[in-house]
């Protein structure tokens, strides 16, 4: 007798496209509105108290699949970076510089791995913190990823050593000039304001995420068919890194073609941060770099043009998965955008807010902000959007201004972390190779004790009248 077939979870994009198709019906219910806003230097400001029904922009079949095209016109940028960092690190891997660096550190038996995800996570948090492995992190998770197969764990060990890391920073970023820096002039506070308070709760939510990913290293290692990466009938070897190679010793052979190899790599990378931060690079500068890399390390490994170009284009075939992701997630946005439901929703959420006490108000606040990021993951947007709202709900409930930064703060942070919508996270997904149903199901508890994080603070916060100054 042939066994039914149990539901399966579809693929990332299937389900990225459900959610819009879930959208698009969402535009003929939900009621259009919007509010004035003004130009307050290069912030598009929303103001207060004007929100007004217009007229209804309900999104059909049709502007649902012209909406899953703009998501990519929209997406490019960011999809061509992913594609040409899979192609240098295709490269990086073909010329065999970073597998015996990473041999290297997986052959040192003094090395201690937990130390040694401990300093490349601080590094990644202190990064985030900082706004710097904000976009750039799609980039990184690669070398995470090889990093892992070194040290015998599967990719999305990867992911979190370098998504996770940095974004344990960057969720309440004490320098953050996308989310804090936005936030901060909007309610009139000194920017990075309340600096040590906030170097205190990326500390704590360092500690949460470094604590979930050793926990989830020590699972793999005991078990291997419980990796997020496990497929039925797969091998061990299929997903899991082996540091060793066929005959069992550790590939410990750095030529000098590898040295210089690898010293390209850290010069991109450092391009990139440094470019990033100084001179406001976006991705097109981004994939230069990676296109210039690729093309150094395969020339001085004597690959020729031929053979650097095929290996190129084999990497970004490779990478065509993730940048689809970005796409369809980007797709997203534009259905609740023409559907000119984003004001409404926001709206509908500052109403209670203005009817409860400080302490309540501040964490629904919070809430309020998590449920807000699915449908503006970007922190910048999300800040113009729902702060000049925030302000004077926040004066009128009596929480303080410093308090309402970081009820938005948590709330978009964390759910960055979870939200398909997130671009930034839906691309490190699939670099690691990793389903987003099976992801999201294991970050709920680290997602929940974020959440008892956030309450607590702002109920402490709160209740002492925090203001950061």
């Amino acid at each position: 007798m042939e066994k039914k077939k149990g539901f399966k979870i579809p693929t990332t994009c299937a389900l990225l496209f459900m959610l819009m198709v879930f959208c698009a019906v969402m535009t003929w219910i939900v009621p259009a509105g919007e509010y004035d806003t003004e130009q307050v230097g290069t912030l598009n400001k929303v103001i207060a108290g004007t929100y007004h029904v217009v007229e209804s922009t309900p999104q059909g079949p049709w502007a649902l699949l012209m909406a899953v095209v703009q998501g990519f016109y929209k997406s490019a940028k960011l999809m061509f970076m992913i594609m040409f960092c899979g192609g240098a690190v295709e490269v990086l891997q073909k010329s065999g510089s970073i597998e015996a660096a990473f041999g290297k550190i997986a052959g040192n038996k003094r090395l201690n791995t937990k130390v040694l995800v401990l300093l490349v996570m601080a590094f990644m948090s202190v990064g985030g913190a900082a706004g710097v492995f904000a976009n750039p992190v799609v980039a990184l998770v690669p070398i995470g990823v090889i990093l892992a197969n070194s040290l015998g764990y599967d990719a999305f060990t990867g992911f979190l050593i370098v998504y996770m890391g940095a974004y344990s920073g960057f969720n309440v970023g004490w320098a953050n000039a996308s989310t804090i820096g936005t936030a901060h002039p909007i309610a009139e506070l000194p920017m990075f304001s309340g600096f040590s308070v906030r170097v205190i709760l990326n500390i704590i939510n360092f500690i949460i995420c470094y604590w979930f990913t050793i926990r989830y290293m020590k699972m793999v290692k005991a078990d291997p068919k419980r990796s997020l990466n496990y497929e039925a009938g797969m091998q061990t070897s299929d997903y899991m890194g082996m540091p060793h190679g066929e005959s069992g010793e550790i590939n410990t052979g750095m030529t000098w073609r590898h040295t210089v190899s690898l010293l390209g790599l850290v010069v991109a990378i450092a391009a990139i941060l440094v470019g990033s931060i100084k001179f406001k690079w976006s991705y097109d500068q981004m994939s230069t770099t990676f296109f210039i890399l690729a093309v150094f390390v395969g020339l001085v490994n004597g690959m020729g043009v031929d053979g650097t170009t095929k290996t190129f284009i084999a990497g970004c075939a490779k990478m065509t998965n993730a940048a689809f992701i970005v796409g369809f997630a980007n797709g997203i946005s534009i259905i609740l955008a023409n559907g000119n439901i984003l004001n409404t929703i926001v709206y509908w959420l500052s109403i209670p807010m203005g009817k409860m006490g400080a302490v309540m108000g501040a964490n629904f606040m919070f809430i309020a902000n998590l449920f807000i990021n699915l449908f503006i993951p970007s922190g910048s947007g999300q800040a113009a959007a729902v702060m000049p709202l925030m302000v004077p709900v926040a004066d009128l409930a009596g929480i303080t201004r410093q308090v309402a930064v970081q009820a938005f703060q948590f709330g978009d942070g964390f759910s960055n972390c979870l939200f398909p919508t997130a671009g930034t996270l839906m691309g490190a997904l699939a670099v690691s190779k990793t389903d987003w149903a099976r992801y999201a199901k294991w970050m709920l508890p680290l997602l929940g004790c974020q959440i008892v994080l956030s309450i607590v603070s702002l109920t402490i916060l709160q209740s002492i009248g925090w203001t950061g100054l």
